[in-house]
């Protein structure tokens, strides 16, 4: 059986992008749940926080929101993912330690209202969802090790 690649967040697909950093973009409406949970098993590297500005999370110019990034160091390579805050969010909780281990579908933190979530996918996973896709945490595979 191969590795799936669950999502993060529950929401709408915003945009896959290709290359070298696929990224997975899942923006969260005010009605979906905020929770942020594992994509994959792994040890959390990093967590880095930005300040920035509150733009609406569906809009592209929201790269340029307060943020949280959190790296797991997976089995597969490096995994980011990304906690956005949106127009309404003004607070980014997390709930994990540089060090930790954590389990696919463990929750990592919350984000308060209307933002989004970019998780990075590693090489040797092919996505298998689209923009525009409706995406549930810990329920939807997002992408599958090939």
């Amino acid at each position: 059986m191969s590795e799936e690649m669950i999502s993060p967040a529950s929401g709408r697909v915003l945009r896959v992008t290709d290359g070298e950093d696929r990224t997975v973009s899942i923006f969260m409406h005010l009605h979906n749940s905020h929770i942020t949970v594992a994509p994959l098993d792994g040890v959390v590297r990093s967590i880095i926080p930005e300040r920035g500005t509150f733009k609406p999370a569906f809009f592209q110019n929201s790269d340029l929101n307060m943020r949280n990034t959190i790296e797991l160091v997976t089995q597969y390579g490096t995994v980011k993912v990304v906690q956005i805050a949106g127009f309404f969010t003004r607070r980014i909780i997390c709930r994990v330690k540089e060090g930790q281990k954590i389990h696919k579908g463990e929750e990592m933190g919350k984000i308060c209202f209307g933002s989004r979530v970019d998780v990075s996918i590693p090489e040797g996973f092919e996505v298998c969802v689209r923009g525009g896709a409706r995406v549930r945490r810990r329920k939807t595979v997002i992408a599958i090790l090939q």
